[in-house]
């Protein structure tokens, strides 16, 4: 974007560095024992009142007439990029090791001791990123699906509009036609 009096060029920065209040799905907290998940800091045990789980309050120990619907976390002015880069941890340090094993049961299965001898004792170089290769993988998904900005262009509605079914052309044709002549496109 150009800056007509100076004419210097700036650029928006990424909403993936911009702070903002990021909610925790509640599902995320299902996948855990309660008491683990009474240990993270800021979760609220959300409690239905009589049994009404339209009226929901925060739980209060000890009464009777509360009993647990969920767990909720909000998190306020943490960065996107910081969830992006826990997550990318996370996975990293469970998941990745794994790299390794499977190299390895590669290399059992044809019997081979090392990849190669360009690393003398290491195994080769193979040995040395199985499990980077599984990390790229991962955050070339993670990119993909959370990150990255979806994009549209002409190209890509035309090519959308070709993998409808006709009554679906018709339906979407009509809608534009409409939505031109209400902004007053027509022509």
């Amino acid at each position: 974007r150009d800056t007509s009096v100076t004419g210097v060029q700036t650029c928006d920065i990424d909403p993936v560095f911009h702070e903002a209040t990021s909610i925790i799905p509640t599902q995320v907290f299902e996948l855990f024992p309660s008491v683990l998940v009474t240990m993270i800091p800021g979760v609220v045990n959300v409690c239905s009142v009589d049994g009404n789980t339209s009226l929901l309050t925060a739980c209060v120990s000890g009464e009777s007439t509360h009993a647990h619907h969920h767990f909720e976390l909000v998190l306020k002015g943490v960065f996107p990029m910081q969830i992006h880069a826990i997550s990318l941890a996370m996975f990293a340090s469970l998941v990745a090791p794994f790299g390794g094993f499977l190299a390895s049961a590669i290399k059992r299965a044809y019997g081979v001791k090392d990849f190669d001898s360009i690393i003398p004792g290491h195994g080769g170089v193979m040995d040395r990123m199985d499990c980077q290769f599984l990390m790229a993988l991962c955050t070339w998904v993670h990119y993909n699906t959370f990150v990255k900005m979806a994009t549209v262009s002409v190209p890509k509605m035309i090519y959308m509009y070709n993998l409808l079914k006709e009554s679906d052309q018709v339906e979407f044709l009509e809608k534009i036609t409409e939505m031109a002549s209400e902004a007053g496109l027509e022509g």
